[in-house]
């Protein structure tokens, strides 16, 4: 019986272990682990805003074509 509950511990052990990302390059990797913090802590804080200036962007800039390429996309789906 106690040999089975270490066998299930040392599996659970098995199944939590995550191996750090590694994107390939030191300074890629260093990058990605600096920025991804913010979005682990408080993603909607930062993403939103982001989303929003974008949608500003693309409809100061690009006007009428947005309009038309979500339209088509509304229709599309």
């Amino acid at each position: 019986m106690k040999s089975n509950i270490i066998q299930l511990r040392r599996k659970l052990n098995e199944v939590y272990v995550v191996e750090p990302n590694d994107l390939g390059l030191p300074y890629l990797t260093a990058f990605y682990r600096r920025v991804n913090v913010f979005f682990k802590r408080m993603p909607f804080i930062i993403i939103v805003p982001a989303a929003l200036l974008g949608a500003l962007f693309l409809s100061v800039f690009f006007g009428y074509l947005v309009v038309r390429l979500t339209s088509m996309l509304q229709y599309g789906f």
